[in-house]
């Protein structure tokens, strides 16, 4: 590994192990009653704001003008990938353990690999199918379902956490379209913008919430914004390039490790050997999904 990529590795690791406690802080504000659609609301807009004023400062307004047929990404982009992730992961993280919440949402490369094949005519291959094979065994020993009596979450929450890991590969699928002519900076502007908007609107009911909160609890709220959605974004990026695609999906499998880490360490969460297996199995579907047929990344 050369020097530049050892550096992508690191900064892809860093932006990983930074949304790896996400699940912990969001808990901290759930305990201040805090609802969940407030906190993603928030996240959202002032994420936007941030990447926003980055994108006018480095690129200046008119990097922010796309074509029409960009939009047709880029709203779903928004509307699902951002919108109805934050929501579907938020309420997972807050009716389950934070690391049983990061290992569905890391069921994400599984779907990107049906999604791609189903829409973009990706090869369906025997590594690819392996790798869905493994996805849905970890999943299945993660939640417990070799005892349905004594499931790990509700069927719900199984269900949400499930979409999470979709809205978060579709954002994946929506974002191929335009990712060849636009900046990923750009691209996450309109993402968070159209994001923060159904956010918003779904938050309404509750934010009421958000009111008199202590110091700490703002600027945590502040710090899920910038920190783990602007930073993390940066750091993510700054790795992307020097690391390629593949790569830095694989070395970003650290995200779940952290965060069952933090939910056993600081919020005393249970950690079985079953579960442990189920958790390897998913993050070796993730790697595996990562891996082309030319067995490079």
């Amino acid at each position: 590994m050369s020097k530049d990529q050892l550096f992508g590795a690191l900064a892809v690791a860093a932006a990983a192990s930074i949304w790896g406690t996400l699940g912990f802080f969001a808990k901290i504000l759930y305990a201040e009653d805090v609802s969940f659609e407030a906190l993603v609301a928030v996240r959202a807009l002032v994420g936007w704001i941030a990447v926003f004023g980055f994108v006018l400062v480095t690129g200046g307004g008119r990097s922010l003008l796309v074509a029409r047929r960009d939009l047709v990404f880029l709203v779903p982009l928004g509307l699902v990938g951002i919108g109805a992730f934050y929501l579907f992961y938020f309420y997972t993280v807050r009716e389950s353990e934070v690391g049983t919440a990061a290992i569905l949402l890391y069921s994400s490369p599984a779907f990107v690999v049906l999604l791609a094949w189903m829409f973009l005519r990706e090869p369906l291959g025997a590594v690819k199918v392996s790798a869905l094979l493994l996805t849905l065994l970890g999943v299945f020993l993660v939640v417990g379902a070799y005892t349905p009596q004594n499931l790990e979450v509700t069927p719900v929450v199984l269900a949400t956490g499930l979409l999470a890991g979709l809205t978060y590969g579709l954002y994946s699928i929506f974002g191929r379209p335009v990712a060849g002519h636009l900046s990923p900076a750009v691209i996450l502007t309109y993402a968070l913008f159209f994001g923060a908007v159904l956010l918003l609107a779904a938050a309404l009911p509750t934010l009421g919430t958000l009111v008199g909160l202590s110091a700490g609890s703002y600027a945590l709220l502040f710090m899920l914004s910038v920190v783990h959605t602007t930073l993390g974004f940066a750091l993510y990026t700054f790795g992307l390039k020097r690391l390629g695609a593949g790569r830095s999906a694989i070395v970003a499998t650290v995200e779940p490790v952290v965060a069952g880490a933090i939910g056993v360490t600081l919020l005393g969460e249970d950690l079985t050997a079953p579960k442990v297996m189920g958790a390897l199995l998913v993050l070796a579907g993730a790697a595996l999904a990562q891996v082309r047929r030319s067995g490079k990344t």
